[in-house]
């Protein structure tokens, strides 16, 4: 009896943890919950900042390529905006948003055309889009002679693109950026009777290479490409800075407050742009009338709205003290 008993126990204890669907104590074995995606992660992050003062989002889409690049290497269109998008992180006082939820936008609904790109960047709550074109991307390899007698090669490679900057709301243009690089081999080698040199296996082998990586960085055109991406990232960096701002001896002011209604002096004609910054100082006036310090700040504000050629709107990022009308504005460089 006792056999049966534990026989049964042991039965019971590896029977499935289901019952008979239908059945009026109908249980199941729970799966747990799949991990969030990239994109639930960000869009679970960027919900946090909500519509108060905040960085500047900006996301790269995949590149179009338009190079003819081999098939079966690298996908350069993922590859080169992710990289690209790493290069960004660190250079401003902005939020990249993560390639990977990026690319989880792309590859749903398409990139290619510049409304695929803006409709990327609204579901992703950017503020910019920057969308890439590769036009040329290539190792090229010349020979002369013939090298089972004593011939030899040399090897280029070619990393040419362009990405254009917009902003989402509306679409505009913020600049464009180019690069080319084009390097080659100057140490040209004698091929005796066919003997690869290093150059001949990085050609036969970049498709056992994982982009971006250091052998990949290490490969003639891995080089090109870590030059060129360098390239854009300074470009795109300086398009973004407010290098064309010129003021023609209008001082930038803030010349009325109402409430949280904040205008100032500064507009289209000046070539200011939407949440560009500056440092709020006391004017003259104050500075005599309260005896404040000149060189201390009271606020820091962002351009709300560009209203007209000399008028625009302010959004206050943070405070230390009251805005008032004649308070002066100084460009918040790297804020």
């Amino acid at each position: 009896m006792k056999k049966w008993t534990v026989a049964f126990l042991l039965w019971c204890s590896c029977a499935p943890l289901t019952s008979p669907a239908g059945g009026p104590d109908e249980w199941q074995k729970s799966e747990p919950p799949p991990p969030p995606s990239a994109l639930e992660q960000y869009l679970e992050m960027r919900q946090r900042y909500g519509s108060g003062p905040r960085p500047d989002f900006v996301a790269v889409v995949p590149f179009v390529d338009e190079s003819g690049f081999r098939e079966g290497v690298w996908n350069v269109e993922y590859e080169l905006a992710n990289m690209l998008s790493a290069e960004l992180v660190a250079v401003r006082n902005w939020k990249v948003v993560p390639f990977d939820a990026v690319a989880e936008l792309a590859m749903e609904q398409g990139f290619a055309s510049h409304e695929q790109a803006l409709a990327i960047g609204r579901k992703l709550g950017a503020d910019f889009v920057i969308m890439g074109l590769l036009q040329d991307y290539d190792m090229r390899r010349l020979s002369v002679g013939d090298p089972l007698v004593g011939g030899y090669k040399s090897y280029s490679a070619v990393a040419q693109m362009r990405v254009e900057i917009a902003q989402v709301d509306d679409g505009s243009a913020i600049g464009q950026a180019e690069t080319l690089r084009n390097l080659t081999d100057r140490d040209v080698g004698l091929d005796l009777l066919g003997k690869p040199r290093e150059q001949d296996l990085q050609f036969a082998s970049l498709k056992e290479v994982e982009f971006g990586s250091e052998e990949f960085r290490q490969t003639l055109l891995g080089q090109a490409t870590v030059e060129a991406i360098g390239e854009l990232v300074h470009k795109v960096v300086a398009a973004f800075e407010p290098e064309g701002l010129v003021f023609k001896g209008d001082a930038p002011e803030v010349i009325a407050v109402y409430s949280e209604d904040i205008y100032a002096n500064i507009g289209s004609a000046h070539g200011i742009r939407p949440r560009l910054r500056f440092f709020v100082y006391p004017g003259n006036e104050r500075i005599k009338a309260e005896g404040l310090d000149p060189e201390e700040s009271v606020a820091l504000v962002e351009v709300a709205e560009i209203i007209s050629t000399r008028l625009a709107s302010l959004r206050v990022i943070r405070t230390t003290g009251e805005i008032k009308a004649g308070d002066r504005l100084e460009l918040a460089e790297g804020e």
